[in-house]
């Protein structure tokens, strides 16, 4: 996982983490909204427990790539879900008076059922946050194929036992089931003069 903190004194301020699922291998990143500021301190606290003020999307591999080449050439990168929400999302450079200054991540979360409930949340990276996300994201991208390979050699290591318990119980069958050999001496036969000694 990796974890971006971007807090400000006017309370408009976002955290923002990406992070792959090993469970499921799926790929998520959220962004919440800063709920205070300790100009003392210089604190702040996030909205850790207000759904509404915080936005979770999930990605397949291809759109973390994506996100990826937009790195790389400096490009963007948008896309949009419709599952149980809707979620547009946008990632690509940053620019302020002509100038860039890095990379944005922004999304707008609406609800199915009432279009007027939304939330808009965005993040920004600089240049040496924007060379972390590449390297963390190409990581978890070659860490899902690595999950994928080892899945897939324990689904096969699984199917070979089960298949050699299966042979084993039918041929323990097969050894029960045979008719057992007479262990009686037979009675002599009339030709057999062993009953004059």
């Amino acid at each position: 996982m990796i974890e971006f903190y971007k807090p400000k004194p006017n309370v408009k301020g976002s955290a923002c983490r990406f992070y792959l699922n090993e469970q499921d291998n799926s790929f998520f990143s959220s962004i919440i909204k800063q709920k205070s500021w300790d100009a003392a301190k210089r604190r702040s606290s996030f909205h850790t427990e207000d759904v509404t003020k915080k936005v979770n999307v999930k990605f397949s591999r291809k759109e973390i790539c994506n996100i990826l080449y937009a790195l790389k050439t400096n490009s963007e990168f948008s896309g949009y879900h419709g599952s149980n929400q809707i979620v547009k999302f946008k990632f690509g450079p940053y620019e302020k008076d002509g100038k860039q200054l890095g990379f944005s991540f922004a999304v707008n979360k609406e609800s199915k059922e009432d279009s007027t409930v939304k939330e808009f949340f965005a993040i920004g990276f600089d240049f040496a946050e924007m060379e972390m996300l590449r390297i963390f994201l190409e990581y978890i991208v070659k860490l899902s194929f690595e999950n994928e390979r080892k899945a897939r050699i324990k689904a096969a290591t699984k199917k070979k036992k089960e298949a050699e318990s299966l042979e084993g119980k039918t041929a323990v069958a097969a050894t029960t089931n045979e008719p057992e050999k007479e262990s009686e001496e037979k009675p002599p036969s009339k030709n057999d003069d062993s009953d004059i000694w």
